[in-house]
């Protein structure tokens, strides 16, 4: 049964009290059982490779302070887990997220550093969030009013300014007047100020230059701004003008960059944090003319052995990985012939030593065809295909592979 917020809150609360008692009441690592078959896909996570592309990161900028950004899950890759290995660089100032209860969750599994809300909240949760440490984004003039409804408690805020995304923030053209507004409350801190670039650079650098233009505003009216940030993974790379005093990097976290074939992928090596894992559950030598799939997209033209993995589209794994992508069987590579809902079929050819059990692993850093960059390349693709898993696929966190 669905949870309400006020279960939400109930069991939030009762999180964070007993994880001042034991920090290891919360890790949400489904230890799988590996002495007997698994039935289910899971996600390996490398401790030390996220520590890595957190000092690379920085490295980028100059060795300016890194905010990560964990929305959507981190991508599917945890948001939790990946907060608490990334809570322990010193690299990393921060996180960033979209959803309050992601928020709520990062502080119950024990992540102490400032953790940024660039999304909306429920009033319902205000309270908690404030006492949790949450920095607020006052992104519209309703969203102050909404944390102008908590109290005079102390309140931490980021002013969140829309340079030209248009998707969420304060209108530049307005920003100035809000945050004259802000100022004349004590219980409000400014934290943080900062703003989301768009990819063509030539608009990027208008964006920046409104952005710088507001702050200059800011200082003229004794405004303060707090940590100042505007760049995402692109511009990291793409634009060092929009560095400021903090980056604000995605995908990069996760060991791929945005673009396949970037030259800086060179001149900083980043490390495949994870390995998404499934084994065989049916195993089965389908006969020439046999096919697969309700659209038969797959036709069998000689005899072959067929693999079937329980993970497909549902759970996150693109969809188009049936146009070439490979998973790694023992040590060696085969084919995707089909993805559906809920499974993928490998493709084994006419002779297999594989056996139903087996693991296979379908992203991860064991062989370059595999790697986010490897599988983008094969499906002719970007880098972001293969990262939107389902949030009850189970996560190990290990030291390293």
């Amino acid at each position: 049964m669905k949870q309400n917020r006020r279960q939400f809150i109930q069991k939030t609360a009762a999180s964070l009290t007993l994880a001042a008692v034991s920090p290891m009441a919360f890790g949400r690592n489904e230890v799988l059982n590996t002495s007997e078959p698994q039935s289910k896909p899971w996600i390996e996570l490398s401790k030390s490779a996220y520590l890595h592309n957190a000092s690379q990161i920085s490295r980028m900028a100059n060795e300016k302070p890194v905010v990560a950004v964990l929305k959507n899950n981190a991508y599917g890759l945890g948001g939790v887990e990946v907060s608490k290995i990334l809570d322990q660089s010193r690299h990393i100032f921060g996180m960033a997220v979209v959803k309050d209860t992601t928020a709520l969750e990062m502080r119950a599994a024990g992540v102490s550093k400032p953790i940024l809300l660039m999304g909306d909240f429920d009033e319902e949760l205000a309270g908690e969030l404030v006492k949790q440490n949450i920095t607020l984004s006052v992104h519209s003039e309703p969203s102050l009013d909404k944390i102008l409804k908590i109290g005079r408690s102390e309140i931490k805020v980021a002013l969140y300014i829309d340079t030209g995304l248009g998707r969420m923030g304060l209108p530049y053209h307005k920003s100035v007047k809000i945050a004259e507004k802000i100022k004349k409350y004590d219980h409000l801190t400014i934290e943080q100020t900062f703003s989301t670039l768009t990819t063509p650079k030539d608009f990027a650098t208008e964006q920046i230059a409104r952005f710088e233009n507001i702050i200059s505003q800011f200082d003229n009216k004794g405004i303060p701004t707090g940590l100042k940030h505007l760049a995402p993974s692109y511009s990291i790379l793409d634009l060092p003008s929009s560095h400021q005093e903090a980056v604000r990097p995605g995908i990069l976290l996760h060991g791929s960059f945005p673009l396949a074939h970037m030259d800086e992928a060179a001149k900083y090596p980043l490390q495949v944090t994870y390995k998404l894992k499934a084994p065989v559950v049916r195993l089965e030598k389908l006969r020439a003319g046999d096919t697969i799939g309700f659209s038969r997209f797959y036709k069998v033209e000689t005899d072959e052995w067929i693999a079937t993995l329980p993970i497909g589209w549902a759970d996150g794994y693109y969809s188009g990985a049936e146009n070439g992508a490979k998973v790694l069987l023992g040590d060696q590579l085969y084919r995707v012939v089909n993805v559906n809902a809920s499974h993928a079929n490998i493709s084994l050819g006419a002779k297999t030593k594989i056996k139903v059990g087996d693991v296979a692993t379908l992203i991860g850093s064991d062989h370059p065809e595999i790697t986010p960059e490897g599988f983008g390349k094969l499906v002719d693709g970007h880098n972001y295909l293969q990262i939107n898993y389902k949030e009850s696929i189970p996560k190990m966190v290990y030291e390293t592979f």
